[in-house]
């Protein structure tokens, strides 16, 4: 279930509590809420837009920048083709349409027999179980090699239809920041009308200490990444707030930290991205493996563009809208 109205207000108040002081609270509180609602009646802005983006610190000019809710719907329903949604929703269907960018082994337990599931488990050291519609890294279970492959566990791998990969290990500079997750970059294209796929944003994305997933959404850390060059150029920000220049686990410095291949990865998602033309926004999840091949994790036609605009808290819609409305002046004359 999602967050009601009241939870989002208290968080909202809260946020207000720890960034603004000033001596009359009550009146700041009634100003700022106005404020919020008068940009979602004029902008279709959510609350969660308003607070991660500081709006109560900015003023209108500089708001219009940010690519907001209302502007996230319109670049999906302008560029990607619903009907092709499901690939990249369902991880079976992802894993089987991208096969060839994935680097790693998989099985789908949902058509798979439980001698198939068990000779899987028993052929890996590390695997991971992933419900196929799950999100932000939430539902991954883990299977090692010394966990004891009963009969129970391998009918609950089927009856919840998990899809069953092979653990990356992964290149080691990207493992120094943290060793018990996956560190990737999203990498996120735009099939613009003109000038082919472009790569518009990139961003690391770092796990925490004993933490399996580097999602922002749960409790990892974010940091952009210059698009041209492949240096990371903010500092970290993880969903507290908390910024960092060095990793705050393995001390390993992120501010100016230079991907490794940058340009095979950008070339990467350029192909991916021109396997469904007709989905034309996509952000990547991309990796390195522990060879220095680059592998996809997934594609997500809806990334939210929060993760793009929080950590220097500048707004990319500048960059987006010209390619936008490009290709929607193009479908309404077709």
């Amino acid at each position: 279930m999602g967050e009601s109205i009241l939870a989002k207000f208290k968080r909202f108040y809260k946020d207000i509590d720890d960034n603004i002081k000033e001596d009359n609270m009550a009146w700041v509180k009634t100003k700022v809420t106005f404020d919020f609602l008068m940009e979602r009646i004029s902008h279709n802005i959510e609350l969660i837009d308003y607070i991660q983006y500081r709006f109560y610190y900015k003023k209108k000019a500089e708001r219009r920048k940010f690519a907001t809710h209302g502007e996230l719907i319109k670049v999906i329903r302008t560029c990607n083709d619903p009907k092709l949604r499901p690939i990249f929703d369902q991880k079976p269907l992802f894993n089987t349409d991208f096969e060839s960018f994935l680097g790693r082994d998989w099985l789908n337990a949902d058509t798979a027999s439980l001698d198939d599931i068990k000779d899987f488990l028993q052929k890996h050291d590390r695997v991971f179980g992933k419900v196929p519609d799950g999100m932000f890294g939430k539902g991954i279970q883990i299977f090692n090699s010394t966990t004891e492959i009963k009969e129970d566990v391998l009918q609950k791998i089927k009856s919840d239809k998990l899809l069953l990969e092979e653990s990356l290990t992964q290149y080691n500079e990207l493992k120094e920041f943290n060793e018990s997750s996956v560190n990737s970059m999203r990498v996120v294209t735009l099939n613009t009308l003109n000038d082919g796929v472009k790569v518009m944003a990139g961003v690391l994305r770092l796990g925490r200490k004993g933490r399996f997933a580097d999602n922002f959404h749960y409790n990892g850390i974010a940091s952009l990444i210059d698009v041209e060059t492949g240096i990371v150029y903010t500092t970290g920000i993880d969903r507290n707030w908390n910024r960092y220049v060095v990793h705050p686990d393995s001390h390993k410095t992120i501010v100016g930290f230079k991907i490794p291949k940058w340009e095979e990865i950008k070339e990467t998602v350029k192909a991916a991205a021109l396997r469904h033309p007709e989905v034309r926004y996509i952000g990547w999840d991309v990796s390195i493996n522990e060879v220095g091949k680059i592998v996809l994790i997934e594609g997500n036609p809806g990334a939210d563009f929060d993760v793009t605009q929080i950590p220097d808290q500048v707004g990319v819609w500048t960059k987006f809208k010209p390619y936008i409305d490009e290709i929607e002046k193009f479908k309404n004359k077709r």
